[in-house]
């Protein structure tokens, strides 16, 4: 990958962490550490890239998706079953 393409695709990732408050240290370090929310996160910015969405329209979906997962009672990570 040429440094263009790297710079291009860390600034993508980068204004998706701001916006979802998150600091790019924090992120890295759980990710390295296989932090469920940070892998998830991960696998949906690079998906997002690969396809060529803007980050403003990156930063929608994964509100959505983000909101989809946590607010569904079935298999949602603030279900009761998985919270006891």
């Amino acid at each position: 990958m040429d440094s263009s393409a790297y710079n291009s695709k860390h600034r993508f990732m980068s204004d998706i962490l701001k916006t979802l408050h998150l600091t790019m240290d924090t992120f890295i370090y759980n990710l390295a550490n296989h932090s469920p929310y940070e892998m998830l996160l991960y696998r949906w910015i690079n998906k997002l890239y690969t396809k060529g969405v803007s980050s403003e329209e990156a930063i929608q979906l994964i509100y959505k998706a983000r909101n989809i997962l946590l607010l569904t009672p079935k298999n949602s990570w603030c279900s009761p079953q998985i919270l006891s």
